[in-house]
């Protein structure tokens, strides 16, 4: 895995290299193994490399033989050997053995239809010398980033944030659509980034720069669900098939690999999937003090019946620490707390590994979070009068106090979360993706940045019209959540140690196989993941199949009333600071969690994460 940098423009010799030099500096922790710059006339392009195939021989930025082509790439191309052998039946030759020269020539040859063609997750950016133009491109699900921004004729790309703070004629101003997108969902979706100048290339996309003008294109689409008439046992031959290659392409690696292991379902089909091909395996998880967030010995446990060989360590998170490392890795507001245990996680791993498999996607692919279930259960609930749902049995659930424990663990944390989608339902009909503030909480919290704030209309953005709620919520997930919360927090938090990690149920062939099935094999008898239960029953240990969902989080809510109280209070409530979040607001939810009887703590880290972004970025004003 990589780092890329450049700066196009349109007028020869005046792309500042300086900047791009400063770019490959600040993410050098994305390639610890080497760096290359390459200054042409129109294009300086930088590249920081974390050697995994061909370690000594696919030094970039990678040059055609013929002078023409120029390349920077960050990722994986897993299908490299298969398209190397098709390209020299085709009379290409080569003068390496990874997928750097491979995904160049291939590009050559098909241009940008070769991203058809490719089973990766990558970003990578071709200079053309003859055209004098450049083509970027970003793998189907957005496995990995990059950030863009194109103003006065030039362009200028990376794959963090801040490999472009080094170009002077970027703007700091802030993107309000941004800051609304973050406090709803807790991370800033689709094209957006957190300054007003600066884009995200969506995933499944490619870019094309001539002449100083852009052209952005989609090259390939979720599929919806269609109508399914093969049997059971037909769908788990082909989806045991498809992830079985799909695993097997991702173990290619000339440097180690392991796994890591949850004790949970996906990462157990992953792992007992590379020990029926025929592979020694290390695996690798952590534990936690406080019992409802830790699933150590559930992972030994499946190790020990899967016959790898486990390394397991027992943390205790340092929140200042934890803190310090993990939020500044985003470069802009992000506030998934399980990004915390994630760095951990890689950072125990790398010790021994430099790439690890692991189980992510599967949640989103086969209906794997409960919010999928209680929105179904949600369709029913709503054909109550409104006086029983929200006026009696909604004021008696908002009476209720909250503990401290995972929510998973808690009865009265599911019935209130329950009532949060209603109301979230209710408001914002064309959002399904979870939220943190409703909108009615987010024109309380941004009433002195932006008023009112951003409805969000998915289903209008991705085509979900016709489709039932949950199938709406999924796709949703699929093109927002998944790229930018769950990959991007996977993609920071591991190249912040120089590790590599590989997600087999994302695969495209695995993607556009579970999005084809009718909603009712995924959530079979309101089973979730029903697909995997019944394709793998025989092949993971029991256990796995019944065990409650548990997420990898953090006990937020004691955190705020213990460990990081003063923290958030000298920052927040910092007077000589102005985030623009209204004060009154954000003192009545801290007040109300303290008390005991309320748990905002993901509210308050949204808070608290926004507010660090700021400091660290504008500091006092």
């Amino acid at each position: 895995m990589c780092g890329i940098v450049g700066h196009i423009s349109s007028h020869p010799g005046t792309t500042d290299q300086k900047a791009v030099a400063h770019g490959m500096q600040q993410m050098s922790h994305r390639g610890p193994d080497g760096e290359g710059l390459l200054n042409l006339p129109y294009v300086s392009l930088g590249h920081r490399r974390l050697s995994i195939l061909d370690i000594v021989g696919s030094p970039q930025p990678w040059s055609s033989t013929c002078g023409r082509y120029h390349m920077v790439f960050n990722g994986e191309i897993y299908n490299y050997l298969e398209l190397r052998e098709e390209l020299q039946r085709a009379g290409y030759q080569f003068r390496s053995r990874g997928d750097t020269e491979v995904l160049l020539t291939l590009y050559q040859r098909y241009g940008s239809e070769c991203l058809g063609k490719l089973n990766g997750m990558f970003a990578f950016a071709i200079w053309d010398s003859e055209t004098r133009s450049l083509f970027i491109a970003r793998d189907r699900v957005g496995k990995k980033p990059l950030y863009y921004a194109h103003k006065n004729d030039e362009l200028v790309f990376a794959s963090e944030l801040a490999g472009l703070s080094g170009f002077s004629f970027l703007s700091n101003e802030v993107n309000l659509y941004a800051i609304s997108d973050f406090f709803a969902h807790g991370f800033i979706g689709e094209n957006r980034s957190i300054f007003k100048e600066i884009h995200k290339l969506p995933p499944a996309h490619y870019l094309i720069w001539r002449e100083g003008k852009l052209n952005i294109q989609r090259y390939w689409q979720m599929p919806l669900p269609v109508h399914e008439t093969r049997t059971e046992m037909d769908l788990c031959e082909e989806l045991r098939h498809l992830l079985d290659d799909a695993v097997r392409i991702r173990l290619r690696s000339d440097v180690p690999l392991g796994a890591f292991l949850s004790g949970g379902l996906d990462s157990s089909i992953i792992v007992a999937t590379i020990r029926r091909l025929g592979y020694e395996l290390s695996t690798y998880s952590i534990g936690f003090e406080q019992g409802s967030y830790d699933e150590s010995q559930q992972a030994a446990s499946i190790s020990a019946q899967l016959d790898t060989r486990h390394h397991l360590k027992r943390v205790d998170i340092l929140v200042d620490e934890a803190v310090e490392h993990c939020l500044k890795a985003f470069g802009e507001p992000f506030a998934d707390p399980s990004a915390i245990p994630t760095w951990y996680l890689c950072k125990y791993a790398s010790t021994e590994v430099t790439v690890a498999l692991s189980g992510d996607g599967a949640d989103e692919l086969f209906a794997g979070y409960r919010r999928y279930a209680a929105m179904q259960m949600l369709q029913h609930y709503l054909k109550l009068p409104a006086w029983l749902r929200e006026g009696l049995v909604g004021k008696l659930v908002d009476l209720l106090s909250e503990p401290d424990t995972y929510f998973a663990a808690s009865p009265v944390k599911k019935l209130k979360l329950f009532y949060a989608l209603l109301r979230r339902h209710d408001l914002s009909p064309a959002d399904p993706l979870a939220q943190t503030f409703n909108y009615t909480e987010r024109q309380r919290l941004l009433a002195d940045i932006i008023q009112p704030p951003h409805q969000f209309d998915f289903i209008s953005t991705y085509d979900l019209h016709g489709q039932d709620r949950v199938t709406q919520m999924l796709m949703a997930d699929q093109h927002t959540y998944l790229p930018e919360d769950i990959l991007t927090k996977v993609d920071r938090m591991s190249m912040r140690h120089g590790l590599e990690v590989r997600s087999p149920f994302l695969d495209y062939r695995v993607i556009e196989f579970s999005d084809k099935l009718p909603l009712h094999y995924k959530l079979g008898n309101g089973t979730q993941k029903y697909p995997l239960r019944k394709c793998y029953a025989d092949a993971v240990p029991k256990e796995v199949l019944t065990r409650t969902k548990h997420g990898f989080s953090v006990p937020l809510a004691n955190w705020f009333r213990n460990s990081l109280r003063d923290a958030f209070q000298n920052l927040v409530f910092d007077m000589d600071m102005n985030t623009g979040l209204n004060r009154t607001e954000v003192m009545k939810l801290w007040q109300a969690h303290q008390t005991g009887r309320s748990d905002h703590g993901f509210k308050l880290w949204s808070i608290f994460v926004y507010s660090y972004w700021w400091k660290n970025r504008f500091g006092n004003i």
